[in-house]
């Protein structure tokens, strides 16, 4: 068990504590002394999602929706040499672990009072034995969807009360790209370029998908998908490709499936708004001449042009930032929306710039992720 004590206690003291009960030595001879058994530790002090809660501190009502996207960091990836010594060199090492993590993000969840709430880098073993339980106490049923290749996923939450699972449609990217014949056209194209192809195949990226049902209006129903994008700074032309195959799926559900039901696509795309991907979601469509598709050099574009019929809105617009470390700082998270049934009722507001370098950069002791969950209430036309 960590023991949290104030926030101004020095990380790594021995406590020596004289115990005198009562007027001690008179009544009870010397006094005892107790040697701690490990380091007593800085507790978070005050945390960077204590202001957010003040808007959250009730569930809303049931003609809105109060939906999270947070990328978590997955402990596979913080417990590194690299990230102790290049990534976050000055995270605290207590604060990276996961114990110390998770604690942080059960009170952090716990406290936004969410409907929906969509996870990104969640490790297996931290969804089974501490979220799931934990947002179960809060009337919240969580899914699951492992990567194949990491032991991390997505989890997507949901409120009992509000909602009922009427389907799960979760896929692999590359899989999917594979075997259905969905993305029959789309893997023509890119057989075109196997430079692009085999990398999109060699990722485990994975697209949540879950349908829920309103409990008080059975009318009301939504596609709630929930994914995490390649990451590499020159991949603009991969996360490309795989906007693509999700935007094919989401239609397959969202169109074929249960007709006309609205679509919430959350998630971590490692793209700005400046971005193709970011394009390409929100304007429905992307030219073959777009620079992404040149990410990583001649050798490597593959010219397309694709499209989607949604009308898709960033529910939290285009923060400075929703990712801050050491060595960059970008807005790469986001909650779109259906604008043609969805309309945006308030957005949590982002800590403040102060708050997240407190501790220099993200994580730290006051904030579980290297990320900045987006928070907004929706509700609908």
């Amino acid at each position: 068990e960590r023991v949290f004590t104030p926030s101004n206690a020095l990380v790594g003291l021995r406590l020596k504590l004289r115990c005198t009960p009562g007027d001690g030595e008179q009544r009870y001879g010397p006094a005892l002394e107790v040697e701690s058994s490990g380091p007593v530790e800085a507790g978070p002090g005050a945390c960077t999602f204590d202001s957010r809660h003040l808007y959250t501190k009730k569930v809303c009502g049931h003609g809105s929706v109060r939906a999270v996207s947070y990328n978590i960091l997955a402990d596979t990836y913080a417990q590194t040499e690299f990230s102790r010594t290049v990534l976050y060199p000055y995270c605290a090492p207590y604060a990276l672990e996961i114990d110390y993590r998770q604690n942080l993000l059960k009170k952090e969840l716990a406290g936004y009072s969410a409907d929906l709430i969509c996870l990104q880098e969640v490790d297996k073993s931290v969804f089974v034995d501490s979220l799931a339980p934990a947002l179960d106490a809060f009337g919240l049923e969580g899914l699951f969807r492992i990567k194949e290749k990491q032991h991390e996923g997505l989890a997507t939450f949901y409120r009992r009360d509000k909602f009922s699972l009427l389907g799960q449609h979760d896929i692999a990217f590359s899989e999917a790209l594979l075997s259905e014949p969905l993305h029959k056209e789309l893997c023509e194209q890119l057989a075109k370029y196997p430079l692009v192809q085999e990398k999109v195949l060699q990722r485990s990226s994975v697209l949540q998908v879950s349908v829920l049902q309103s409990t008080t209006d059975p009318s009301r129903k939504l596609c709630v998908a929930n994914t995490h994008l390649y990451w590499h700074p020159k991949g603009g032309n991969i996360r490309l490709i795989q906007i693509a195959v999700a935007m094919s799926h989401i239609k397959h559900v969202a169109c074929d499936l249960y007709p006309r039901i609205p679509v919430i696509f959350c998630g971590d795309f490692n793209s700005t708004p400046s971005s193709g991907a970011y394009s390409f979601i929100s304007s429905g469509g992307i030219a073959e001449d777009h620079e992404d598709w040149v990410s990583n050099g001649e050798e490597e574009r593959c010219s397309m042009s694709l499209s989607h019929p949604f009308k898709l809105l960033s529910a939290c617009g285009e923060p400075a930032y929703t990712n801050y470390v050491g060595g960059f700082h970008g807005c790469l998270d986001y909650i779109f929306i259906d604008r043609n049934t969805l309309e945006v009722e308030q957005v949590i507001p982002l800590p403040s710039h102060e708050e997240i370098t407190t501790h220099q950069a993200l994580p730290s002791v006051s904030h579980p992720s290297d990320h900045i969950a987006l928070i907004c209430d929706l509700k609908w036309k």
